[in-house]
Order: C-alpha cells, then sequence, then structure tokens
C-alpha cells in the first residue's frame, strides 16, 4: 500500500517532537515523491525532506530553503554530542545498506570526516538512497511500513544537528533516584535528538516485551514509546556522549517503571528474563 503523506507527517511529528506536514506529487519521470516540512515555518528559511519512490529503490534527501543559510550555518556548527548522534544514525543506515551522500559547500564527505565540520555551511546536499527493496510488491513489507522506516532513520539524523531548544522535563516523578539525577535522566532520555535517534535505530516497539502502542491503540499512539538510558546516571561522566544506539532503549511504560524499581536499574536482559520465567510457569 502506498504510504500516506499525512499519515507519514503525523509518525514523524510523534517521534521527533517537531510538526511537520506532507505533500506528495510526481515528477517528470513518473516516480512519486512525498515531502515533509517543518510546520508553521517559512519554507524558504527552513528545509524540506523528499522522499522519492522509485521502482525498487527509496531516496530521501534534504532540500534547504532559498534564504535557509542561517540554518545551514548553525547545523555546519552543531555540539559535539549533536554530531555524536548523527554519525550513530548515519552509521545504523550503512548497516542496513543505504548509500549515503553529504557534500558541504559542494565537496565529497564521509558522515566520519571531521574535517567537513571545519568551515561554515553555506549549501548541502545530503541524502540516502536504498536499493533492492520491493516497493509496489505484495509480500513483504508493506510500502508505508519501509517508507517510514528510512524517513525516521534520515529525519532523525537531520534533527540531530538541528538548533533546537533545550526542553525542560516538566514531570520528574517516578524514579527512584535523588531529584536532581531524575532531572539528568529526563533531560538525556527526552532530548529530541536523542529521543528520535533510539526509535529510528531500535523502532517503537518496547525493546522488553514488544509492546507496540501504534498497534493496540492506531495513529493517535504512533511514535508514542518510553526512551530508557540503560547506563545508570551514577556513571555517566560529566562529558559523557550518548551513543543511541547502545545507550538508549525504547521500553513501554510498564517495563521502564519495573526497570527503576531498583537502583542501578535493571538491565534489558534482567527485564526480559522476568517475562521469560514468566511464561515458563504459565505454560
Amino acid at each position: 500500500m502506498s504510504p500516506d503523506p499525512e499519515t507519514l507527517a503525523t509518525v514523524i511529528s510523534n517521534e521527533t517532537g517537531l510538526e511537520f506536514t506532507g505533500s506528495t506529487g510526481t515528477d517528470d519521470e513518473g516516480h512519486r515523491w512525498i515531502a515533509l516540512t517543518p510546520a508553521d515555518h517559512d519554507p524558504t528559511h527552513t528545509f524540506a525532506i523528499r522522499i522519492r519512490l522509485e521502482w525498487r529503490r527509496l531516496s530521501i534527501g534534504f532540500e534547504s530553503g532559498k534564504f535557509a543559510g542561517p540554518l545551514l550555518e548553525a547545523m555546519s556548527d552543531a555540539e559535539k554530542d549533536a554530531r555524536a548522534v548523527f554519525r550513530s544514525v548515519m552509521q545504523d543506515c550503512e548497516q542496513h545498506g543505504a548509500v549515503i551522500t553529504i557534500q558541504p559547500n559542494g565537496k565529497d564527505h564521509s558522515y566520519g570526516d571531521n574535517d567537513m565540520w571545519n568551515e561554515a555551511w553555506n549549501r548541502l546536499t545530503f541524502g540516502i538512497r536504498k536499493g533492492n527493496i520491493e516497493l509496489g510488491a505484495e509480500d513483504g513489507i508493506p510500502d508505508g511500513q519501509l517508507v517510514r522506516e528510512w524517513t525516521s532513520r534520515f529525519v532523525a539524523a537531520v534533527v540531530a544537528l538541528l538548533p533546537l531548544e533545550e526542553h525542560e522535563p516538566s514531570d520528574v516523578e517516578g524514579f527512584p533516584e535523588a531529584a536532581i539525577q531524575k532531572v539528568t535522566v529526563n533531560r538525556y532520555e527526552r532530548d529530541r535528538r536523542n529521543r528520535s535517534a533510539a526509535l529510528a535505530i531500535h523502532g517503537c516497539s518496547c525493546t522488553v516485551c514488544g509492546m507496540n502502542f501504534e498497534d493496540s491503540y492506531g495513529l493517535a499512539a504512533a511514535g508514542f514509546i518510553e526512551i530508557h538510558h540503560v547506563v545508570p546516571v551514577s556513571e555517566v561522566a560529566e562529558n559523557y556522549v550518548i551513543d543511541p544506539r547502545y545507550d538508549l532503549a525504547p521500553l513501554c511504560s510498564n517495563c521502564h517503571s519495573v526497570a527503576h524499581r531498583r537502583s542501578p536499574p535493571f538491565t534489558i536482559e534482567e527485564l526480559r528474563g522476568f517475562l521469560a520465567k514468566r511464561d515458563t510457569q504459565t505454560s
């Protein structure tokens, strides 16, 4: 089934905490495209994510607005943590078979090149291509799911470099650590770039029990899952750089609450063991 741009925009908005709008059309070669743009922003000063659906190939690219120079310069000045998240998401894309193109100021780079951050960006070509996929096939993963997974990865990489306002947690209840540690945990777990990267890499199902809120509640719950910081706060140094591949894990509300019933938290493996023991006892 062909992906719906409004549904895709809703999912990506939920995952990133940034509101996107979706549109669609057909290019001169007859290939369908879907564009996601930040809502309530002048498109000439921001960017679009364009997804191009071809036969057995998917292309996703970053398109900056005509007057988005300040945005590109801010992206090139992304802090160390942001660059690390960007590299983690790109590595995940590469491991899943994507071909990555990144050309700041017209110069070819790999996503791991440190020298691409040495000068301010005034233009940027950035995209991924994934071939050998069965778009339009009746068997295998539905088109909509494939597009969602790859768009999620790509947008997470873009979000990692955006100049985002810092979000302070509004509710720090429910954790066993001291209050200052609760705030630190929530900042790491709810930070937009870390959250969207964790979901892009690990998906939106609970890492322990497999619970997926969208499957149970529909589109209203798409992208809804809590993000667990695997490394205890007491072990996180001040200059610690988060790697969402290993440090963050999506957990449902129940599993997340149980994880924090102990300090340090129960590990993912321990939580899975609890469920396995339960299943053995009830079988």
